[in-house]
């Protein structure tokens, strides 16, 4: 009896490691920045890249629109590597900003962002497109400075319909976000040092 025992839990151990197997956590992130295309020649600090309550985590969400595009559901076996709010601050930091973590009382301006959407929307069970919300805000670093703000509404098709190919859109939209911030920043015309 205790032979018959020790193989049934034997068995259920091997069966439990191999269907981890079969679906391992992907954690993901949005790759290793590119330098930026040019100097923008802007002096900016960005800080902290704030977020919606429900973003402030490493969950992947996504919403199938065809059946409720209010309804949230998050990837079982993919994570991001941090918060939304935490990698974008990190990207911005290295194309848009100074790359500072600290802020210069030197630096012209301040950018700051608020993300309102990051998720991935199906249209169909087998087309998705990321989608990114966020409103930014660029403030003169000087007493009684000039500021304005904007919204920024980008989407990008998914190579593949699953958490891998989010991500990939994902990193796309943060490298576009990046290029339209750095255009925006350079038309206001005061951050130049």
């Amino acid at each position: 009896m205790k032979t018959l025992i020790i193989l049934f839990l034997a068995a259920l151990l091997a069966m439990g490691c191999v269907s981890t197997r079969e679906h391992p956590l992907q954690i993901y992130d949005f790759g290793i920045a590119a330098p930026p295309g040019s100097a923008s020649g802007e002096s900016v600090f960005v800080t902290e890249v704030r977020a919606a309550d429900w973003l402030d985590t490493t969950d992947m969400f996504y919403r199938l629109a065809y059946r409720d595009p209010r309804a949230l559901a998050s990837y079982a076996n993919s994570r991001w590597a941090g918060t939304p709010a935490a990698m974008l601050t990190v990207r911005l930091r290295q194309s848009v900003g100074n790359g500072s973590v600290a802020r210069n009382p030197q630096v012209k301006c301040v950018l700051g962002l608020s993300l309102a959407e990051f998720s991935q929307v199906f249209a169909t069970g087998n087309a998705s497109r990321a989608v990114l919300h966020a409103q930014a805000t660029l403030v003169e670093n000087a007493t009684a400075g000039r500021n304005m703000s904007r919204e920024f509404r980008l989407e990008r098709p998914t190579p593949t319909a699953d958490a891998a190919g989010g991500a990939a859109a994902f990193s796309e939209v943060a490298a576009a976000l990046s290029e339209e911030l750095r255009a925006w920043i350079s038309e206001a015309g005061f951050c130049k040092p």
